[in-house]
């Protein structure tokens, strides 16, 4: 069997295993709300906000509509290596022939799954229940730029998740990740108000260009349009998942060596 077999066979393994854990836990519908209503919840408080302040409405809706993938995403995916701890098969899956990063991958794949779905039911919303004008949306750009913001996001969970191998949990983190693209990546105002630091963070966040591409496609941009989003994406995307790869390494070796594998 080749490597690349081998790994794929791991990947499809963990994550069947993962979702089927995770089913018999909680009935579908539940997960599903779970799901959806705190990124219904964002969108209806922030849109009251705006509405208040005289600001764009429309932009705030969509905004956060974006963000709730990186809600979804980031939540499902960093917790899992707590989860591991927690339930005590951390030890097996360390002592599993395949690597770390190769299980946990496998079993992200349903949480990254997660974000595309509440992002595309957030758009839907978006139209439906807070009145959104989608009459001009390039359905195109639209799929590309949710699936781009779907494995660029799944990128930052990953490395917030590794280190929850060695931690008690990567909460904290994962919460702090999530405000600051709540805050800084044009979600709720645009980019050019923040200080000229915090601009510098927000174009090192995938999902800044991701609300921005939503934001284009909404209104019919094609995907020549969005070229230049839609590559920091793919290009921010893949150096997050090559430092989830490296992270997942260095926390597992020092949880080994400082015992901290079943830490919870």
């Amino acid at each position: 069997m080749s490597f690349v077999t081998e790994r794929i066979r791991v990947i499809k393994a963990s994550c069947i295993l993962s979702i089927h854990d995770l089913f018999t836990t909680i009935r579908p519908s539940l997960w599903l709300l779970q799901v959806v209503v705190p990124s219904l919840f964002a969108m209806f408080f922030f849109s009251m906000i705006a509405l208040y302040a005289g600001a764009d409405r429309e932009f705030v809706i969509i905004g956060n509509a974006v963000q709730s993938i990186g809600m979804t995403t980031i939540y499902a995916v960093s917790g899992i290596p707590g989860v591991q701890k927690h339930i005590g098969t951390m030890s097996p899956l360390v002592a599993a022939p395949s690597s770390l990063f190769t299980i946990f991958l496998g079993m992200s794949i349903f949480g990254i799954a997660a974000g595309f779905i509440s992002i595309a039911v957030s758009l839907f919303c978006a139209s439906f229940i807070f009145g959104v004008s989608m009459a001009s949306i390039n359905l195109t750009s639209a799929l590309v730029v949710i699936l781009l913001t779907t494995f660029s996001v799944g990128g930052i969970s990953m490395m917030i998740g590794s280190v929850g191998i060695y931690l008690r949990t990567s909460a904290i983190i994962a919460n702090v990740a999530t405000y600051i693209g709540l805050v800084l990546c044009g979600v709720n105002f645009p980019v050019s108000d923040l200080p000229g630091w915090a601009q510098v963070i927000a174009h090192c966040h995938p999902l800044t260009y991701a609300v921005e591409a939503t934001r284009g496609a909404v209104v019919g941009s094609t995907v020549a349009d969005l070229a230049e989003p839609i590559l920091m994406m793919i290009v921010l995307g893949i150096i997050f998942i090559i430092l989830s790869y490296l992270m997942f390494r260095f926390f597992e070796h020092l949880a080994r060596v400082k015992g901290r594998m079943d830490t919870f």
